[in-house]
C-alpha cells in the first residue's frame, strides 16, 4: 500500500530549510540535511520541490508573506491614513526584523551565498499592475499629484525596490543600519515630492491603501517564488 502523506509536509521542509540558512548559510545547506532536519526522507523533499534553488525561492516566498503581513497589521492599527513614507519604515522595519530576508536585501553571503547574482527573470516586477492602480486612486483622491504619471511613480518605486535585491551583487554587501537609512530617506524624498496636503477624501484614501495590503496578500500565495 501507498506511504500516507506526512500532514503539513512542506511546512516541515520550509522551517528546517531556514533553520539550516540561518545555522550553517544556504552553501553549506544540502537537500539531505533539510530532509534530516524535517524528520522527513529525501525523497519528501523532491515530491515537494524539484531542486535545492526551488526550497530557497519558496523559503524567501514565505518570509515575504509574512514581511507583507506585518506591514499589513500596523497599518490595520493605525487609525488614521498612513502616509507613503510611514509605509516604507513600517516595512522595512519589518525587514530588518526578519533575518532571513534582511540577510536578501543586504546581500550577506554568509547566509544566501551568491542567490543575488543568479536571480535574473522578472520575479520583482510581476506585481506592478496593483501598485499603477493604487497610485492613481491615490492620485484620485488628491493624497498624491495627479500631475506626475502614475506609471511614472510606479517605475521610480518599483525601480528602487528591484534596487535594494540586486545592489549587493554589483556594489557590495552593505548593513541592515545604512540599509534603514537609505529606506527611509528614499520615502522621505518621495513623500515630499508627491504630497499634495490633506486628501479630498480621507476614507476612501485609506480603504483604497487597505485594499493593496490585501491584494497584495493574496497574490503573494504560497506556491510562488518571492
Amino acid at each position: 500500500m501507498p506511504r500516507p502523506l506526512l500532514p503539513d509536509r512542506r511546512r516541515r521542509i520550509l522551517a528546517a530549510a531556514q533553520q539550516l540558512l540561518l545555522d550553517k548559510g544556504w552553501p553549506a545547506t544540502t537537500v539531505s540535511a533539510i530532509a534530516a532536519r524535517a524528520g522527513i526522507g529525501k525523497g519528501a523533499v523532491y515530491l515537494e520541490f524539484p531542486d535545492k534553488p526551488a526550497i530557497l525561492a519558496a523559503v524567501l516566498h514565505d518570509r515575504m508573506r509574512q514581511l507583507s503581513a506585518q506591514v499589513h497589521t500596523r497599518v490595520v492599527e493605525t487609525s488614521d491614513l498612513v502616509d507613503l513614507p510611514a509605509v516604507y519604515r513600517f516595512g522595512v522595519e519589518a525587514l530588518l526584523a526578519d533575518p532571513v530576508m534582511c540577510a536578501l536585501y543586504t546581500g550577506d553571503q554568509n547566509v544566501l551565498g551568491d542567490y543575488v547574482h543568479t536571480v535574473t527573470d522578472d520575479r520583482y516586477l510581476q506585481r506592478q499592475d496593483w501598485l499603477g492602480d493604487y497610485i492613481a486612486r491615490l492620485q484620485d483622491f488628491g493624497v498624491i499629484d495627479a500631475t506626475i504619471p502614475a506609471d511614472t511613480i510606479t517605475q521610480v518605486l518599483s525601480v528602487f525596490t528591484v534596487g535594494l535585491v540586486h545592489a549587493p551583487g554589483t556594489l557590495g554587501a552593505t548593513s541592515a543600519e545604512m540599509l534603514s537609512a537609505a529606506v527611509g530617506l528614499f520615502a522621505d524624498l518621495v513623500g515630499r515630492g508627491l504630497a499634495t496636503g490633506l486628501p479630498t477624501d480621507p476614507e476612501a484614501a485609506r480603504a483604497a491603501q487597505l485594499e493593496l495590503l490585501g491584494r497584495l496578500e493574496t497574490q503573494l500565495d504560497p506556491q510562488e517564488p518571492p
